[in-house]
């Protein structure tokens, strides 16, 4: 992939400048994936999942995102979620991330928090609760 895109895109050129939001969801299981991707497609949010770290951040270098949903264990790729977080951190410090994990030790969530996670919530966890995250800090950025 040869594309590097920096900084938050202006609105759409579509009519009143409607934009759907976008969400990409990083998770190496897809029984989380699927779920949570037609979740979030009934709320309007337009979808991208991955299963491969590597993948999501190619995304991340060539397509818009407004917000991402991490899961810290990724081991069946080798890459933890923290590596992902510092990477997502360095090259998009504005985009709000969410870990969405059933691993956050204390000493995790302090390491989450010190890489700038926006917002650690533990599975299981109602998708209302993970929409309500999504929401706030998307209004954040408003």
């Amino acid at each position: 992939m040869q594309c590097r895109r920096r900084g938050p895109e202006p609105a759409s050129d579509t009519p009143g400048g409607y934009s759907p939001r976008r969400l990409l969801i990083l998770d190496d299981e897809e029984a989380i994936l699927l779920p949570l991707g037609r979740y979030f497609a009934e709320l309007d949010f337009d979808v991208v999942t991955s299963r491969e770290p590597e993948e999501a951040e190619a995304l991340l270098e060539c397509e818009r995102f407004d917000v991402v949903i991490l899961d810290l264990a990724l081991t069946r790729f080798g890459r933890e979620g923290l590596e992902v977080l510092s990477s997502i951190r360095a090259s998009h410090p504005w985009l709000p991330v969410i870990i969405f994990s059933a691993f956050v030790s204390p000493e995790v969530e302090e390491e989450a928090r010190r890489l700038g996670v926006d917002a650690i919530l533990d599975k299981p966890q109602p998708l209302e609760e993970l929409a309500r995250v999504v929401e706030t800090l998307l209004e954040g950025q408003s």
